[in-house]
This record gives structure tokens, C-alpha cells and sequence, in this order.
């Protein structure tokens, strides 16, 4: 067991029942995640891969609260946390900084514990606050990148942390009973308002006057600080969507990225600004494991129109028109005919034959309307989807969001989504050998006689 002293520190070990005054709400709330962390190998297991630190039986992991450093006379700093992981073989270390509510970790604090940790040997620096960040790796705060070549910085948001707790105890991935009780009451403990957690619930102050200049038809710089300022709320609502997904479905959900997009936040950044400024658009797909297709997220600006929507590649040993389609019909055969009124269907073609679109009810009462002039075309796939254009909740910086997760949770995804089924090729069915088609065609057989 590593010993807090060898990095000339001192503090207390992190305790499931901390003894801290009222008005350390933050304090409290780490110490309690710190010390499950440090008792639950699941749990810190799941954590450190996701910076990609690798665990094993022989891991241990130890967590402090109240850091200090008396031998460095002429630093007053105090992280909130140290963790220590050893390998038997390996050390590895980091700070933790926490903030709870609407606090956040300033630029100048982060960069003094980049460098506290450079001087003292530590080798990471993690924060865990209510922002969000698409990947652990890519910290909401910019800091100086000459910080970061032998220290690493990683972010959680408390709401990924709690994903994880709910998965890991949902998808019965610990085996310890005990160990499972801890989980479930630290989930308990973060979902109470005293913790402190606060899901992405608002879009930005720049959201409202977007909206409506999009909307009029005037055009926007996709370098300008409110374009900017509203794809990154875009950006942190979709991570959101994701965990809440997530724990509605006990499945990690994930946001499908290009592989660029998701090494460099910047670009990405930069990417969907081009894109909403020149489409008025902001898109994103959504992976969710086992689920016939990504699910694709669009929120169009110029209309106040959010689409929710998956693509199916349409049967491929079918012969009628009438069989493709009724392919997808029936996978959505228990859906209500009032509800079947929101759900669109579009029917793609080769070549440049238009698309067929219409609600599933209309499709259900008259499965012409996806039929084409030549009986021989067949086509080629099937868009599902559902739409809110409601504009004045499109407006809202609060009611675009609930709007929003409603659509893709509930509404798309709970009735939709979960019943569609990809198509797959069928099993390959047993050929006749040649003498097989012989007996059938004479009656004779070359073999013992069946009487016999």
C-alpha cells in the first residue's frame, strides 16, 4: 500500500461517512465517491480505463481527501483529492479537483495544480464538475499545453460518473453483494438534490436570438463567439442525452464521431459551426448497442423542427414492392393507430427515382403510396421517423431541451426504436444432391430397399 508521504502530502482517507461541516457539501460529496471508488474494483476499474489506465486483481487503489503540502512552504494549494493506484509493479497518481452545482474549475486554479503535480510527482490531474465533455480526455477548460507534456488532465462530469455506478450495478457486472450495495447507495446518494449533481438542462443565453435570425432567413458567422456558444451547449446536451439514454436503457449509449472529431474537440467544434451556419442545422447520430441502426438527432434551426429518425436497409430477398414495406410494418404492428399518425415513413429508390413518403397510419390503410411505376424496382431502404415542430418550445432555452430528450427518449426510442429490427440474410438452405433429384424424378433407389 502506497503511503500519502511519499509525495510529501498529508490528508485524511476518503470515508464513506465523512464528518465535515454542513457548507462542505463539495467535500463531502468526494469523499464519499472517492472512498467507493477505492472499495468497489468495479467501479475504479471502470474509471481508469476510461483514461486509459489499465487494472488487474493485483490493483489497489487508495484515495485521500484535504490534500496539503507542508513541506512546500510557499504553496497554500489544497486539492480535494489524491488518488493512488498500484499495480504491484507500477504507481500511478493524480489529483482531483470537485465542484458541485454551478461551480467551476477556473483556468488559473487548474494550471497551478498541472504544476503542483509536476513538482511533486504526481502524475494526472482529474476534475469532476456538473460540465460536460465528450470523452474524459477532452477537458472543458483550455490551459497552457506546455502543462501537459508529463502531467495528463482529464474531466468527468457527475452525471458520467453516475452512469457508470448504474451500469455497472443494472448490468449485474459485480459480484460482490456488498460491493453492489455500496453502488446502489451512492447512486441514491447522487440523485438527492444535496449532492450537489445538475444534469444539462438550459441551452445558452445566444440560443433564442439564433434561433429567430435563422429563422427570418438572415445569416450567421460560424466564427462568431454566439455561433460557437451554441453549437458547444449542442455538444454538451448530446453527452447528456447519451447517459440518459444510457441509464433508461441499460446500454452504453455513445455518440458516433468521426475518428478526427474525436481526437480533437476543436475541430469538431469547428465543424458543426460551418454546418449550422451555412444548413442552419445541428446533427449528431447516436450509437445504442444492439439497436437496428444509429439513431439520427437533428435540430433545424430555420424551421424550429427537431427530427429524430433511423435508416434501414430494406429486405433483401424480397421480390414485391409490398413485401419490403410490409416487412417494416410489421415490426411496428403494436404501435397505436393515433400514434402511428407521428411516425413518418420515407422509402428510398436507385438511381434518381424520387422518394415515397408518408405516416405510418396512411402506409398501414394504403401500402400503394410506397409502390413505384415499375413493379420490378424494389427499394432500397426505409427512414423511421418522428418530428416536434413546435416552435415556440424550439425557442426556449429550457423547453428545447426537455422537448428534445422527450423525443428521443420516450417518445422515438421507447415506442419506435426498440422494436426495429435490422434485416439480416436467412441461413442457407440444403441443396439437393444430384442423385437426390434422380430418385425424385424415377422412384428408384440405388440403396437398400426401404422394406427390406
Amino acid at each position: 500500500m502506497m503511503s500519502i508521504e511519499e509525495f510529501g502530502a498529508r490528508g485524511e482517507r476518503a470515508r464513506l461517512f465523512p464528518v465535515l461541516a454542513e457548507s462542505s457539501k463539495e467535500g463531502r460529496t468526494l469523499s464519499i465517491v472517492l472512498a467507493t471508488l477505492a472499495r468497489v474494483p468495479e467501479f475504479s476499474g471502470s474509471i481508469l480505463r476510461g483514461i486509459g489506465r489499465a487494472t488487474g486483481k493485483r490493483t489497489t487503489v487508495d484515495c485521500y481527501t484535504e490534500v496539503t503540502f507542508p513541506l512546500l512552504k510557499d504553496s497554500n494549494l489544497r486539492p480535494d483529492g489524491l488518488i493512488v493506484v498500484h499495480t504491484g509493479r507500477t504507481r500511478w497518481s493524480a489529483f482531483v479537483e470537485a465542484k458541485i452545482g454551478n461551480a467551476e474549475v477556473k483556468k488559473e486554479q487548474l494550471e497551478s495544480y498541472l504544476k503542483l503535480a509536476s513538482q511533486t510527482g504526481v502524475d494526472a490531474v482529474i476534475t469532476m464538475t456538473n460540465a460536460y465533455a465528450p470523452l474524459p480526455e477532452h477537458h472543458p477548460v483550455d490551459v497552457d499545453k506546455r502543462l501537459l507534456r508529463k502531467v495528463g488532465l482529464f474531466h468527468f462530469s457527475w452525471f458520467s460518473i453516475l452512469t457508470t455506478i448504474n451500469l455497472l450495478a443494472v448490468n449485474s457486472d459485480v459480484d460482490d453483494a456488498d460491493h453492489v450495495f455500496m453502488l446502489r447507495e451512492l447512486e441514491r446518494f447522487l440523485l438527492h438534490p444535496s449532492a450537489g449533481l445538475r444534469r444539462f438542462d438550459s441551452m445558452g443565453p445566444e440560443w433564442g436570438a439564433s434561433v429567430e435570425s435563422l429563422r427570418k432567413g438572415a445569416s450567421i458567422s460560424k466564427a462568431s463567439s454566439d455561433t460557437l456558444a451554441v453549437v458547444s451547449g449542442w455538444h454538451s446536451e448530446l453527452r447528456d442525452l447519451c447517459l440518459l439514454l444510457s441509464r433508461k436503457t441499460a446500454a452504453r449509449a455513445e455518440l458516433r464521431l468521426a475518428p478526427a472529431h474525436r481526437a480533437d474537440t476543436r475541430a469538431r467544434l469547428q465543424h458543426d459551426a460551418q454546418r449550422l451556419a451555412s444548413a442552419g442545422t445541428l446533427t449528431a447520430e447516436i450509437l445504442v448497442p444492439a439497436a437496428a441502426s444509429p439513431i439520427l438527432v437533428e435540430a433545424d434551426l430555420t424551421t424550429r423542427t427537431t427530427r429524430v429518425s433511423m435508416k434501414l436497409e430494406a429486405p433483401k430477398d424480397k421480390y414485391r414492392q409490398a413485401s419490403c414495406l410490409n416487412w417494416l410494418l410489421r415490426q411496428l404492428r403494436d404501435l397505436p393507430s393515433n400514434e402511428a399518425e407521428a411516425v413518418h415513413i420515407d422509402a428510398n429508390w436507385r438511381g434518381r427515382a424520387p422518394k415515397t413518403t408518408s405516416t405510418l397510419a396512411a402506409a398501414r390503410a394504403d401500402p400503394k403510396l410506397h409502390s413505384h411505376s415499375d413493379p420490378a424496382m424494389l427499394p432500397t431502404s426505409f427512414v423511421v421517423m418522428k418530428m416536434m415542430s413546435d416552435g415556440r418550445r424550439f425557442s426556449g432555452r429550457k423547453t428545447f431541451i426537455d422537448s428534445l430528450e422527450h423525443l428521443v427518449v420516450e417518445d422515438f426510442y421507447g415506442s419506435v426504436a426498440e422494436v426495429l429490427t435490422a434485416w439480416r440474410p436467412p441461413a442457407p438452405k440444403l441443396r439437393r444432391a444430384p442423385e437426390e433429384a434422380d430418385v425424385e424424378e424415377t422412384g428408384v433407389s440405388g440403396g437398400i430397399d426401404d422394406e427390406g
